[in-house]
């Protein structure tokens, strides 16, 4: 499994909802995916985090950066190449990052194999 998979993987295997993949290889030099998903509860983002980096560390992957721990309600993790954040659906639906994104391409998970 390449990385992106895996988080793709870990975000649904804890039921994370509308998950989001932009393809930002042609638009950014300082990484190449970008993604948002919604959890239903802060638990459920306590549990995204965990399990997303677990498995990357289990792949062999390198231990990526966390900002917002200790937050209820929304997670970035920066994973170097790959940008995951994962909301409440009230705190995506306040930020609304995706109106910042229309012009980037989204891709699916079985665009990834």
């Amino acid at each position: 499994m390449n990385k992106i998979e895996v988080i793709i993987q870990a975000l649904e295997d804890v039921n994370a909802k509308d998950i989001e993949i932009y393809d930002m290889r042609e638009k950014s030099p300082f990484f190449d995916f970008l993604v948002i998903s919604s959890v239903t509860s802060n638990r459920g983002l306590k549990a995204a985090v965990e399990h997303l980096t677990d498995d990357l560390a289990k792949h062999q992957f390198s231990h990526p950066r966390v900002e917002g721990k200790h937050s209820n309600s929304w997670v970035l993790v920066d994973a170097k190449d790959i940008i995951v954040n994962i909301f409440t659906p009230e705190e995506r639906e306040f930020y609304d990052i995706e109106k910042m994104l229309v012009e980037i391409k989204r891709i699916t998970s079985s665009d990834l194999s």
